[in-house]
């Protein structure tokens, strides 16, 4: 007995859109799994709030089509609807209600059956501290997190958001990731744009990278990124041209060279790394920070394992050390802290660059359109 095949949750295929006499989107192709959280990424101007107007049902693609979990937005607009939560920049809120009236009024708007959604609601993004207050008292970080409240009362399969941590502080940043891991770890699919790198970094499991209104890079980091160093290290041995191992939308090919990288690196442990709130973090979180000290670096190496945050330490030649680790700017500085107060003269740091800013730099020209 054959078995049907479930639609990807996000499916764009050669989609169009023009204002004017300018396209802006041209020919963009991609799919998002379900389970997924999938960064859309480019500057200012690369067509992604477009391409997310598109999937919400807001602009109507000039060519091809959007499907969200099988259903084509452009012919059954109202179903795509049902299982889509979309949050734009900046959008607007009430302000002269609290924060459960507001629920309340928009559970009534989407004529919600279940009476105790909105304190699931409320609960799940913990503004329970905060629903007798008015919305106009809150900070921006708690209007996105109500916002997020908001798109989740009628338990949309697919939460489209663009931009959905602009302006926001370091903290509040942090805690709209967190929420959104536990909304994956719930069973949800969740399209983010964003141009700020770092933000995406810390929850995408894949992305998309978009470049003058053209899709340049789709799929997860981690393969993206061994297809770069492959291509890499077989145009480094002479055995592929400049544009040997891309595909013809500029994008890396999957099956480019076969050369692995020169250096040894140790395994991170296979533990999940997790939230506060107990979300799985992706893999791709983990970073690598390289140290030279003026001292033997197997007998530095003990003074970084087993610290909080650290995978792995390598002691290597010349008082290099290199440490696998997940943390900030704040946590490197904590580290550079305690080996001065061991009394480690340490001469160089070198933070590795975020994978998915290596990407991006990578796959892009800095065009504008």
């Amino acid at each position: 007995m054959s078995t049907i095949e479930r639609p990807p949750a996000i499916r764009v295929r050669h989609l169009w859109h023009r204002f004017g006499s300018r396209d802006v989107l041209r020919d963009i192709d991609f799919e998002v799994a379900h389970g997924e959280i999938f960064g859309f990424i480019g500057p200012n101007g690369a067509g992604k709030t477009t391409t997310i107007r598109c999937m919400a049902t807001l602009l109507e693609p000039m060519a091809g089509r959007v499907e969200i979990d099988g259903i084509d937005v452009a012919i059954d607009p109202d179903e795509a609807r049902r299982i889509i939560g979309y949050m734009p920049d900046h959008a607007g809120v009430y302000e002269r209600i609290t924060v459960r009236e507001y629920l309340e009024f928009f559970s009534d708007a989407y004529a919600v059956a279940n009476a105790g959604i909105v304190d699931a609601v409320i609960e799940l993004t913990d503004l329970g501290n905060l629903q007798d207050r008015l919305v106009a008292t809150l900070s921006k970080g708690l209007k996105q997190r109500l916002q997020l409240a908001r798109i989740l009362l009628h338990d949309p399969k697919v939460l489209i958001l663009d931009e959905p941590a602009s302006d926001l502080d370091p903290r509040a940043r942090i805690e709209i990731r967190d929420l959104l891991l536990e909304l994956r770890e719930l069973g949800k699919t969740i399209l983010l744009s964003s141009h700020i790198l770092t933000e995406l970094s810390d929850v995408c499991t894949s992305v998309g990278i978009l470049e003058k209104g053209e899709l340049v890079v789709a799929g997860p980091i981690g393969e993206i990124a061994e297809r770069i160093e492959a291509r890499r290290a077989a145009e480094s041995v002479g055995h592929a041209s400049p544009d040997e191992g891309r595909s013809t939308d500029g994008a890396p090919a999957a099956g480019a060279g076969a050369g692995a990288s020169s250096t040894a690196a140790i395994a991170a442990p296979a533990e999940a790394l997790e939230t506060a709130g107990g979300a799985a973090l992706p893999a791709g979180t983990r970073k690598r920070l390289k140290l030279r000290v003026l001292a033997d670096s197997a007998t530095v190496a003990p003074l970084i394992e087993g610290g909080s945050g650290v995978h792995g330490v390598e002691a290597g030649p010349s008082g290099l050390i290199t440490v696998h680790y997940t943390g900030d700017d704040r946590w490197v500085a904590d580290v550079i802290r305690h080996l001065v107060s061991h009394n480690v003269a340490v001469v160089q740091v070198e933070p590795e660059r975020n994978e998915l800013e290596r990407i991006f730099l990578e796959v892009t020209r800095g065009d504008l359109q």
